[in-house]
């Protein structure tokens, strides 16, 4: 029987141990599904935060090795958020790599990383002329903030053995790149969407990093994201007041609605869609926009209702619009048990991004019979189809958000409406096709 292939999944977070966005979700939920294909491992900083040490990934024989450096990741209270942070996720890179070329991960096949935190792993292994380890660098987000830019003292960290190309290069603007340093030397680049593939090619969504990428396309593959459906799942979900399916999901859904209203102390009117935003409040999701609709849009009949945190201003503002407009209500608060009501008990949920590399949120939505309103951009637009799916708009634009919420207003509760409903609690977004994709890749590298 031939040996299976052995797969190292490497992340900076990972649900449920510790999470901060949607990687942790991908790095949680994608080796489930892998597992019974290749033998993959899971490798994670060791952070101060984690509360219980699991051995595997839930429901899975996932093993999960926590890799410490103290000084960097035991001895911190947060996961992110430090001056040093490229300095701390560089010296993890240097540990897994000096745990892979000593061997205790047995013979390692291909090692897959994922984002900044840990796109230096490529060049040590190249350094450690451990050739024969193939690599894959998934983006999750491309964005300048999400690069790990640093001074040249990230080499200190490194300890490399030889001279390398990419490294000399990337010195010539007195800093180093992680991110850079991952494209260029991992054997293929993947990223969450193939929409937001080939938008990384351009200018406006390349983060600088535009024409490296034009160099790697014929090794620059899109998968979309998927979603756990034993979690994210109405007809399971424990943690909404009322669980539905799509046989009865009319009556489950305002079983839903009405509890929320209650909870949330607010005045219930069935005639009122509920709109809902559940995100970080940064202009990459689009809050700017939303603010600027909700203003337009404050003597109309529809409910808004905003869950989340994020920038100060934003914060501010909506704090403010609560004691100006008595049909939006704004939550700041990182609030997953919230999030899940909220889905349940929405008409539609507002996804307005400048970008999305993936997008998760518009899949749950349509599992709950939540229709996704979306700016047609990465994996929504991969993702949402108008008038089929849910509602979609092209440009950037506080207008163009402001004619899609009301449009989707005057149809609901039309027969189009259930219609688009029942389209979209159809949709399987789980990770079982998304895997298989993930495989071909693998195996692609190994033969090559």
């Amino acid at each position: 029987m031939d040996k299976k292939l052995k797969v190292l999944f490497i992340a900076s977070e990972l649900t449920p141990i510790i999470k901060v966005g949607g990687l942790g979700d991908v790095a949680g939920t994608l080796p489930k599904y892998l597992k019974p294909y290749i033998d993959i491992e899971i490798l994670l900083p060791d952070y101060k935060s984690i509360k219980e040490k699991l051995e595997f990934i839930p429901n899975s024989d996932v093993k999960i090795n926590y890799i410490d450096i103290p000084e960097y990741f035991s001895s911190r209270d947060n996961i992110y958020g430090y001056p040093d942070d490229p300095i701390r996720f560089a010296a993890f890179c240097r540990e897994v790599v000096n745990k892979i070329e000593k061997k205790e991960f047995g013979d390692v096949d291909i090692v897959h990383i994922n984002d900044y935190h840990t796109a230096l792993i490529p060049i040590l292994l190249k350094d450690r002329e451990l050739d024969n380890i193939k690599t894959i660098q998934s983006i999750h987000n491309l964005g300048p903030a999400y690069q790990g830019r640093y001074s040249l003292d990230l080499l200190n960290i490194l300890e490399l053995r030889h001279q390398h190309l990419t490294i000399e290069f990337d010195k010539y603007d007195n800093e180093i790149n992680p991110l850079l340093q991952g494209i260029l030397n991992s054997d293929i680049v993947s990223t969450v969407s193939p929409t937001y593939a080939k938008e990384i090619l351009t200018k406006e969504y390349g983060g600088d990093l535009n024409d490296f990428l034009e160099l790697r396309k014929n090794e620059l593959y899109g998968i979309l994201n998927g979603i756990d459906y034993s979690i994210f799942n109405p007809e399971v979900d424990i943690t909404i007041y009322s669980k539905y399916n799509r046989d009865n999901y009319k009556i489950g859904k305002l079983e839903n609605k009405k509890k929320l209203y209650e909870e949330l102390h607010l005045n219930f009117n069935s005639d009122y869609p509920l709109f809902s935003f559940i995100s970080r409040l940064d202009y990459q999701k689009g809050i700017d926009i939303l603010i600027s609709s909700i203003k337009t849009l404050k003597n109309k009949n529809i409910h808004f209702l905003i869950l989340g945190t994020g920038a100060k201003d934003f914060e501010n503002e909506l704090q403010t619009l609560n004691t100006q407009d008595k049909n939006m209500f704004a939550i700041i608060d990182f609030n997953t048990v919230l999030a899940n009501k909220m889905y349940a008990a929405s008409d539609a949920l507002i996804i307005p991004s400048r970008y999305e590399p993936s997008g998760l949120t518009q899949m749950i939505a349509m599992k709950y019979g939540t229709l996704p309103i979306v700016r047609s951009t990465g994996g929504l637009h991969d993702s949402v189809f108008n008038m089929t799916t849910g509602f979609t708009f092209e440009n950037y634009s506080a207008l163009d958000l402001t004619n899609v919420l009301n449009e989707a207003n005057s149809l609901y509760k039309s027969k189009g409406w259930d219609e688009m409903i029942e389209n979209a609690m159809q949709q399987d977004f789980s990770w079982h096709n998304s895997s298989q994709r993930y495989l071909v890749l693998y195996n692609k590298m190994k033969s090559n």
